[in-house]
């Protein structure tokens, strides 16, 4: 019986070393390809978090993925510029990839953040909380800031993360596959184009971002203005156009304006400038199409300008 016993615990730590072993050797071959993506989200937030030496960076939601195109800021400005922002998330995810955009050698010459009305009523539903998730991950091991987020936010998938190198990468294995198999490219710096129009021809009622402040998202907030203003990078905030009718400003985007006026920084309110509120310029209601996001960056790029932000 007691033999019995000793040569199943061998065998079990037996299997456990195996299955160590595997999960390190497929772990380490699907973070390879992970890192080196030639394209996709993935690809943009490793420029992001690795490499972010433009002289614009752009950072916030959807909104900003499919509003602000790097392209014409170069033309207008002269300046090189990347969106960094991602869908389906908040300042949450912002703040934790900004360290690594400021805290280097580079410093960008202005620094746009996109907020919605909604950006600290919230935090990511279900599905940006995935993503967050599986962003930050795959860095459990080797980004202190990304841990400890990932700890604070995840801790379950965090300590599993920890354990098992292949469970960080388990939601990335598809879109992996997909974008070494992918001849076009539809991601320029960043930016995503969104083309064709699925509007009614009457903006909607807008009724999102009516919930109560998000203590979490405003602290976040909050560390991001002061972030950039303490290294005396420009920061612009930039409400972008939605096809709605007129709303009231909810408390999140009342503290949200408090807290950047505290920090001297400007917010450029466009929800509901007539010049782009119209059906032509939007894919959906809450973003721009290509025709409404060329219109919209050149405005920005012409602000910017006049007002002395980027000379």
């Amino acid at each position: 019986m007691h033999k019995g016993y000793k040569k199943f615990i061998l065998k079990g730590l037996l299997l456990l070393a195996i299955m160590f072993a595997v999960d390190r050797i497929v772990g380490g071959i699907v973070e390879y390809y992970y890192l080196h993506e030639p394209m996709g989200d993935v690809a943009s937030f490793s420029h992001a978090i690795n490499d972010p030496k433009e002289d614009m960076l752009i950072y916030g939601s959807s909104r900003a993925v499919h509003t602000y195109d790097p392209r014409i800021f170069k033309d207008s400005l002269g300046i090189s510029a990347f969106n960094c922002g991602r869908n389906a998330t908040n300042v949450i995810y912002s703040s934790a990839i900004l360290p690594a955009a400021i805290n280097g050698d580079h410093k960008p010459k202005v620094i746009l953040m996109d907020m919605v009305a909604k950006e600290i009523s919230w935090r990511s539903d279900q599905y940006g909380g995935d993503i967050l998730a599986g962003m930050l991950l795959p860095y459990v091991l080797t980004n202190d800031n990304f841990a400890a987020l990932a700890k604070d936010l995840f801790p379950k998938e965090y300590y599993k993360a920890k354990v098992s190198k292949l469970y960080a990468y388990n939601s990335h294995i598809i879109s992996i596959i997909r974008n070494y198999s992918r001849s076009h490219n539809d991601n320029i710096n960043g930016y995503q184009p969104l083309k064709g129009s699925k509007v009614a021809n009457e903006p909607e009622e807008y009724t999102a971002g009516v919930d109560k402040i998000d203590e979490y998202s405003r602290e976040k907030l909050e560390f991001f203005i002061k972030s950039v203003t303490d290294k005396k990078i420009p920061l612009v905030i930039v409400i972008s156009p939605m096809y709605v009718k007129d709303f009231e400003e909810n408390d999140a985007m009342t503290e949200s304006k408090k807290i950047a006026a505290r920090y001297n920084v400007p917010v450029w309110d466009y929800s509901l400038d007539p010049r782009f509120v119209k059906s032509e310029y939007f894919y959906d209601m809450n973003h721009l199409n290509t025709e409404g996001a060329e219109l919209f960056s050149r405005e920005i790029a012409s602000r910017l300008k006049k007002e002395g932000i980027v000379r």
